[in-house]
């Protein structure tokens, strides 16, 4: 099938920087891509790429959309090579959404029963909850009572940011705020040497902790094994596996932890429903930081397809501070009515040509 191909870029400032162990984020840029059918049928989707994440470039995604002009077919989508993720995620979205198009004018059923990962048929009776993003050093402190009362169970706090024995002293009295009930997982984005790492696993050994997020750079795979097998603290994975295919090697390597994929970045997300299928991986989706477009389909995809029995680390907040980019309020609990409230045509038309 050929398609009218569009795409448009935007530079959003994020409402507050958002401090890692990378430093200080306070800006996103993207491109968002439109596609449509001869019969008018309209799909987007939203290219995110995190060069310093090891995605590809803002640039190369940019340059493969103008090279695709203003009509592209099924084949030449399909040809987009695999290192591009970002790019083909986007594109994968597009096409899902011109196929909902068709399958609702020609009815789903028969669709659904042939092809369920292709139809992520929506309702609102899942619900699934959604892990609270928590400010890095003592300001977590501060966030924590608010969250709590707005009902969430599962926190995530960016660690590696300050001082290991400054952070660990609020480490502990985060986890002393905490009712039992709840969930803390650390993210030190690979900020730590071995040494900080084992300290903080350590610690973590006598704590309940979810789990631990890339303790180390994503290059030393050996420290990243070796901690695995040193202390029985349940760690994950993060800038380690960029893409899908990152993640299926570590799998072949017997990884037995977590792995957190950002979707938005490791291709289309049906092939990220069979390999999870396929394997039982156990996996956190999380944001990358898009827009409510590429949000929409990703947390379609969560609750129509069985991908993770952990909450979804997309309880970022209003991070751009605009109901257009940030979409819906969403709280410690996710259904079909926050996709609902997504309008892509909207968020298109609000970005210049």
């Amino acid at each position: 099938m050929a398609y009218r191909f569009e795409f448009k870029p935007y530079r959003l400032p994020l409402r507050a920087p958002l401090r890692t162990a990378h430093g200080a984020w306070t800006e996103r840029e993207g491109l968002l891509v439109r596609l449509e059918d001869p019969a008018g049928r309209v799909g987007y989707g939203e290219i995110a790429p995190l060069s310093w994440f090891g995605t590809e470039t803002l640039a190369e995604a940019g340059e493969i959309c103008r090279k695709f002009g203003a009509t592209v077919t099924d084949e030449l989508l399909d040809a987009v090579p695999s290192r591009f993720g970002c790019v083909r995620f986007a594109l994968a979205c597009a096409k899902s959404e011109v196929e909902r198009g068709l399958r609702t004018r020609l009815g789903e059923s028969t669709e659904q029963k042939t092809r369920p990962e292709a139809g992520f048929h929506l309702t609102t009776n899942t619900r699934l909850p959604v892990a609270a993003l928590l400010p890095a050093g003592r300001e977590a402190l501060a966030a924590l009572p608010a969250k709590l009362e707005a009902g969430y169970l599962a926190f995530k706090w960016k660690v590696g940011v300050g001082a290991v024995d400054d952070e660990l002293g609020i480490f502990d009295d985060l986890l002393a705020a905490l009712p039992a009930y709840a969930k803390l997982r650390l993210d030190a984005n690979g900020g730590w040497d071995r040494r900080q790492a084992a300290k903080w696993l350590a610690r973590c050994a006598e704590r309940p902790v979810e789990f631990v997020e890339q303790p180390v750079n994503p290059g030393d795979e050996a420290a990243l094994l070796g901690l695995a097998a040193d202390f029985p603290v349940t760690l994950a994975l993060d800038e380690s596996v960029t893409g899908l295919a990152a993640a299926q090697r570590w799998q072949g390597q017997g990884w037995r932890g977590v792995f957190v994929l950002k979707p938005a970045l490791t291709g289309p997300l049906a092939e990220l429903a069979a390999w999870v299928a396929a394997t039982k991986a156990d996996i956190v989706l999380s944001s990358a930081i898009e827009t409510a477009l590429g949000r929409a389909a990703i947390l379609r995809a969560a609750l129509t397809q069985p991908l993770t029995q952990r909450a979804l680390g997309f309880g970022v907040g209003e991070i751009f501070g605009d109901r257009r980019w940030d979409g819906p309020f969403l709280g410690p609990v996710l259904d079909g009515s926050w996709i609902k409230g997504v309008e892509p045509e909207v968020i298109w038309n609000a970005l210049n040509p």
